[in-house]
């Protein structure tokens, strides 16, 4: 008997979230890198869980796209297989929500996407790569990234995720370090929390500031620079709920973690 093939779907999952995370967690470490090939491993993995971040963003939203047009699996898959990462960034997001990503973003996007080609496909007789790894600034490439994803969660209408901003909470299983998965409204808790009056609690003021500030580029520059940048690297622990996930910057450090 042929065992039926049926979807797979797992807990505390998403193809975007662990790419964008992984991304800005390698892109952080550049900055702490004790040598330059700690460095370079460090700068070559964000280039490449950013590479895979963008383009897994743009491929679900025009699966979602085609889904709501009835188009066959079939056919999305073929679509998502062969276009090309550029014609994504062009094309796709003034398709699915009538918006378009700025040339100057795109343009650093693909530039940055070539470099890890480059680290990808090692071709050069020499060592000329390593000059362009050091005079490379990989935030550059991790705001473009922000950028271009808020304009599209604006263009749909869709408030984006908190870690977009870098944050991650972490807390699962009954490991007080294991990174997990949570909702925005959940984050307003955290901010809560963190000193920040947020309304959190009454479902229609909630609601409201959700759409001022995670659902378009002016609030998410508020946010990244009034908020994240001034809060702690992690939420305080709970008194009355000790187990319950803590929003952190520094998500992989478990030693941090651990004594925070």
């Amino acid at each position: 008997m042929v065992e039926e093939i049926t979807d797979i779907w797992r807990w505390n999952v998403d193809d975007v979230w662990q790419s964008y995370s992984s991304m800005f967690q390698e892109a952080s470490l550049t900055h702490t890198s004790c040598n330059e090939i700690e460095r370079y491993h460090h700068l070559s993995a964000s280039l490449l869980f950013g590479g895979c971040a963008i383009e897994s963003f743009l491929n679900a939203k025009m699966r979602a796209h085609c889904k709501s047009k009835g188009v066959d699996e079939d056919q999305v898959l073929k679509r998502l297989r062969f276009t090309n990462l550029r014609d994504k960034l062009e094309r796709w997001p003034s398709e699915f929500c009538e918006t378009a990503i700025t040339p100057a973003d795109i343009n650093c996007i693909a530039d940055f996407l070539d470099l890890r080609n480059e680290v990808t496909h090692r071709k050069r007789k020499d060592h000329s790569l390593y000059k362009e790894l050091d005079e490379t600034n990989i935030l550059i490439f991790v705001q473009a990234l922000q950028r271009a994803i808020v304009t599209i969660y604006s263009g749909l209408g869709e408030s984006f995720p908190y870690w977009l901003l870098g944050w991650n909470y972490v807390g699962m299983n009954g490991d007080e370090t294991h990174p997990c998965l949570l909702s925005n409204q959940q984050f307003k808790h955290s901010l809560n929390r963190f000193g920040f009056k947020v309304p959190a609690w009454e479902y229609h003021a909630a609601n409201e500031w959700e759409r001022a500030y995670m659902s378009n580029s002016e609030g998410f520059t508020i946010l990244k620079e009034q908020v994240y940048s001034h809060c702690p690297d992690i939420e305080p622990r709970s008194d009355r709920f000790p187990g319950i996930p803590r929003l952190c910057k520094r998500w992989w450090d478990r030693s941090y973690i651990k004594n925070a």
